[in-house]
């Protein structure tokens, strides 16, 4: 008896592991599903829950507190190698963003080469509106017509006088230069950007790209030599 005790309270404390947000988040919620299809219909469930306006929702699984594995990783995108071989899935981040009149969906990337990552991101630009449709889609279908990727006033974005066609354009939001998809009426379909040379962001316009950025501004990272 004595020495099961013993070895009871000699036994070490194993800490629940964290999951990393790289900005603060007004909410966290756990979504559930191991495929790519199961954590893309929760991703869209989420959206259906609504958030109070310039909040964020951090969404995260199991899986991301026990491997190296980031909710964008699971989702398995046919994204360039060059990209998937530059993210670091655990300091990485999916989640909504309430900005502008609309909740959206985000991604904040970690990534190891500013260079290799805008490299795999301009390749995949001819098939990037395709693959993430279901979280960015047209505004024919999908989540409609959102008040919230209309063109900002030209004293926070860059936007060109005119766009005959729909395609991706370079524009600047907040001193960041960004790669905007607009289409033929001017209207924000997706745009990536990157806050400094080791953090990329994926949204859905400049509103909640600016709502993100402003996030990474003032939120106090813990030190990179930590994993979560």
């Amino acid at each position: 008896i004595a020495y099961s005790r013993y070895l009871a309270s000699a036994e070490p404390v194993i800490l629940a592991p964290a999951v990393y947000s790289p900005i603060f988040a007004d909410e966290k919620e756990k979504i559930s599903g191991t495929s790519p299809d199961e954590i893309m219909q929760a991703i869209k469930q989420s959206l259906t829950r609504s958030l109070a306006p310039n909040t964020v929702r951090f969404l995260y699984t199991d899986f991301a507190t026990t491997t190296g594995k980031s909710v964008f990783s699971a989702l398995q995108l046919p994204a360039p190698g060059a990209l998937l071989r530059n993210i670091n899935a655990s300091r990485s981040m999916v989640g909504i963003v309430s900005a502008g009149g609309s909740q959206n969906p985000f991604f904040i990337l970690s990534v190891a080469s500013y260079g290799g990552t805008f490299a795999g991101m301009l390749s995949w630009e001819p098939a990037m509106i395709r693959d993430l449709s279901a979280l960015f889609p047209s505004f024919a279908g999908g989540f409609g017509g959102q008040a919230s990727s209309t063109i900002m006033a030209a004293s926070t974005t860059a936007a060109p006088a005119s766009i005959p066609t729909a395609s991706f354009y370079d524009e600047v939001v907040n001193n960041h230069d960004v790669r905007i998809y607009r289409d033929a009426e001017g209207r924000s379909v997706l745009l990536y950007g990157y806050w400094n040379q080791t953090t990329l962001v994926i949204a859905r316009d400049t509103e909640a790209f600016t709502e993100l950025i402003r996030r990474l501004a003032t939120t106090r990272l813990p030190a990179q030599a930590g994993t979560q």
